[in-house]
């Protein structure tokens, strides 16, 4: 049985310290905003134009093979590539927010502890071994699931505002995106968080253990990136069975994790 108040006292010390870290809080403001306004808006703005396609690595690809029927027939040339990439292009891209939110902010949940000499109070708390990893989950997956909510929030704005004319009205969001910011978000941030923390355990430093984290994240970044490269494209059917799948190795790794969680080992470390 988790006690909440315990697991929730840690996520708030956590919180703490991540806004106290500058070098942490930049990041997770310029990410999100990266890919929620300068890119849909360069996209929207260059509309079919040959320097966006150069500019950006993987949009020729994926529009020389971007299947006839995924986008409504009568469009213009301007608009299908307005369409492809605001709602099948960056798709993938809102999977990677919480993916690099949580590299920077999980990496250093237990050997930031160690650093700041507080580790080891923190272990010889009644927390029990559940707790403790899932408040340390938490404490980095909650920022990353609302940064991005936030994100995409300011990219359906910005999208359909600057894309209303071009396209002759509102045409986003998608059921696809539903399922993928309300599901998968949360899924694959949660997978990427419980992988990220059971380094930071094992790491004497924060640089090792984001290096580290990324090696264990690379390959969430190239699944979903596959979109990107024209290799497959993301829709109802196929989100939902993401999410399915994604869901059962969140469970499965999550208690993994809390069976290999040795403060022993990790204080002997110290």
């Amino acid at each position: 049985m988790i006690d909440r108040k315990r697991a929730w006292a840690v996520v708030r010390k956590d919180w703490i310290e991540v806004s106290r870290n500058k070098q942490v809080v930049a990041p997770l403001v310029v990410i999100p905003l990266l890919f929620a306004a300068v890119i849909p808006a360069a996209v929207i703005l260059g509309g079919n134009s040959g320097i966006l396609a150069s500019t950006i690595t993987g949009l020729q690809s994926f529009l020389d093979n971007l299947p006839s029927r995924v986008v409504p027939s009568g469009y213009t040339a301007e608009q299908t590539v307005v369409y492809a990439v605001i709602v099948y292009f960056m798709a993938p891209f809102f999977l990677i927010i919480p993916v690099m939110i949580a590299t920077i902010t999980a990496s250093s949940s237990f050997v930031g502890e160690k650093e700041r000499r507080t580790l080891e109070g923190l272990l010889y708390t009644p927390l029990s071994n559940r707790e403790l990893v899932l408040a340390k989950v938490l404490g980095s997956l909650i920022p990353s699931v609302l940064l991005t909510w936030a994100a995409f929030v300011v990219y359906t704005l910005i999208v359909n505002v600057l894309g209303s004319p071009v396209m002759g009205g509102v045409f986003f969001p998608t059921w696809t995106w539903a399922v993928i910011v309300v599901v998968l978000v949360p899924s694959v941030g949660f997978l990427a968080t419980c992988l990220i923390v059971a380094v930071s355990g094992r790491s004497t430093t924060m640089q090792g253990a984001q290096g580290s984290a990324l090696l264990l994240v690379f390959p969430i970044i190239a699944l979903v990136v596959s979109q990107a490269a024209g290799l497959m494209l993301f829709d109802v059917t196929i989100a939902l069975i993401a999410a399915v799948v994604l869901v059962a190795i969140d469970i499965a790794a999550f208690r993994f994790i809390v069976a290999r969680f040795d403060r022993e080992r990790i204080i002997t470390r110290l």
